[in-house]
């Protein structure tokens, strides 16, 4: 009897701590739920524009998430566009930093050590420059005499001698690179990133943003546009190429899955001399501004920001017929928009408008649509 009586005590206290368990995780759950909740109740979507990160153009940044984390996306991609601005700076020079100004100062004289990120940007720049003489990063005194023509007081075109005479020097073989460092072996070669150095700055804020947790929305860097992740809500991206002479998209772009795209254009920065537009985007071969078309976008893997970048620099800088060519030769989806009376021998637009005629590639005819 008084063992029955055990067992039945027995029986009570487990059925009491099963049942204190019990109440304990449904306790733990409701609490998880209701923090899930309340930290769901604090996700929103951010959409900032910033001027102040260097390379000369705004950068926008859109991302959904808590304030907390919005801080910190923030922080690392306003910190990362600071940092690679005086990087890839020609133009002035930086306590602590050798940057492109100082190479183009001293590494005729001497090799300069340089962040690995320089060295890393410099073997791409120099791999697109061996696919295709029309990228050219050695062509900076080139550069420098448009440049300094653009931001005259009155802007002027550089004179055809001045021009020749920038253009002597021995090209992208004059670059020797050797573990983190650089040397030119041409005292008249000056190295100018501008055609690569932001894309590069966008796909490495776009992987440190990945690592830190961010998988939706985006960056434009100027036209350079990465996207972050697929979509939160399961719909298509859908991201507009600009007009050439207005703000509005011309034609968009459709895609789930992310991208990166960048645009090179003579709608971006140019001057206006006796009536005539002058495109910042200068073809190596000659010279001068390229004058092919208004605007080219290359659309490649969301990985690929600063090949894209060099890319679209180079097609900006051949005719559209030979640009179809290169892209399928190198396997590159790209979308051209000339001006209507533009005519072009053998090609059959996508798409045409009032003003354009809108070229692709075949791997994007069926992603395209008129805005």
């Amino acid at each position: 009897m008084e063992q029955n009586k055990q067992k039945k005590q027995t029986s009570h206290i487990k059925l009491w701590i099963f049942g204190s368990l019990c109440f304990l995780v449904l306790i733990f759950g409701l609490v998880t739920f209701m923090s899930s909740r309340s930290s769901m109740s604090k996700t929103k979507l951010y959409n900032e524009t910033y001027t102040d990160l260097g390379f000369d153009t705004p950068i926008s940044f859109q991302a959904t998430c808590t304030p907390e984390q919005f801080a910190k996306y923030e922080s690392i991609l306003k910190d990362t566009f600071r940092e690679y601005n005086e990087i890839f700076d020609q133009y002035h020079s930086y306590e602590g930093i050798n940057n492109v100004y100082t190479l183009n100062q001293e590494a005729y004289s001497h090799p300069v050590k340089v962040d690995l990120a320089m060295i890393d940007c410099l073997d791409l720049a120099i791999k697109a420059g061996e696919l295709d003489q029309r990228f050219d990063v050695s062509e900076g005194k080139v550069l420098s005499l448009w440049h300094d023509a653009r931001e005259a007081k009155t802007p002027y075109v550089p004179s055809a001698t001045d021009i020749e005479e920038a253009k002597k020097h021995d090209g992208i073989q004059a670059i020797k690179i050797s573990g983190d460092t650089v040397k030119f072996t041409d005292p008249n070669l000056k190295l100018d990133l501008g055609g690569i150095a932001k894309g590069y700055t966008a796909g490495v804020a776009a992987k440190k943003l990945n690592e830190a947790g961010l998988n939706n929305g985006y960056i434009n860097a100027g036209g350079n546009v990465v996207l972050l992740g697929e979509k939160l809500n399961g719909k298509d991206w859908v991201i507009g190429i600009q007009s050439p002479d207005e703000s509005d998209s011309v034609v968009q772009f459709v895609t789930k899955r992310p991208v990166v795209m960048v645009t090179s254009g003579d709608y971006q920065r140019y001057m206006e001399v006796d009536g005539k537009k002058y495109s910042h985007i200068i073809d190596p071969t000659t010279g001068y501004p390229s004058e092919y078309m208004r605007s080219v976008t290359v659309i490649d893997t969301h990985d690929k920001s600063a090949w894209a970048d060099a890319m679209s620099t180079t097609l900006f800088c051949m005719p559209v017929k030979e640009g179809m060519d290169f892209c399928k030769a190198n396997h590159l989806q790209a979308v051209w928009i000339v001006n209507l009376d533009q005519k072009i021998d053998g090609l059959v637009p996508q798409f045409t408008t009032d003003r354009y005629a809108i070229y692709c590639t075949d791997g994007l005819k069926d992603s395209l649509r008129l805005s």
